[in-house]
């Protein structure tokens, strides 16, 4: 099953590498396809997404994998186009075997005192 995953998110992101504008783009969409997998409702999503520590730790595992990327694409200097694409697609693809488990545990249980308070807030100022 995780040769799956990982073959569908590498799928995943080459579709996205045609359609997204920038690289920010790209790891954005990344970003949120990882979250979707480790989330079952969209409260669990929305309090992943916001989490910063989570985050935090997808971009350095992110950074981890592009570097291996590039040691290994400088063994194939003439690789371009196409063919490099997908090679960057496979190796970033393999965050998505990957999660901080504390930090989610964390995120997930992360009350939204803050979100109902503000929004009483809003309410008495109404």
């Amino acid at each position: 099953m995780k040769t799956n995953i990982l073959e569908s998110a590498a799928d995943y992101l080459m579709s996205q590498l045609k359609v997204c504008e920038t690289k920010e783009d790209l790891i954005l969409a990344f970003w949120f396809y990882w979250v979707e997998s480790v989330t079952t409702n969209s409260i669990e999503f929305a309090k992943v997404v916001a989490c910063a520590p989570v985050n935090k730790w997808f971009m350095q595992e992110l950074k981890k994998d592009e570097s291996d990327f590039r040691d290994f694409i400088s063994n194939y200097p003439d690789t371009k186009g196409n063919d490099k694409d997908w090679l960057y697609c496979k190796c970033i693809s393999k965050l998505m075997s990957r999660f901080p488990k504390v930090l989610l545990y964390e995120a997930k249980k992360r009350e939204q005192k803050q979100i109902f308070r503000t929004s009483m807030s809003i309410t008495k100022l109404n």
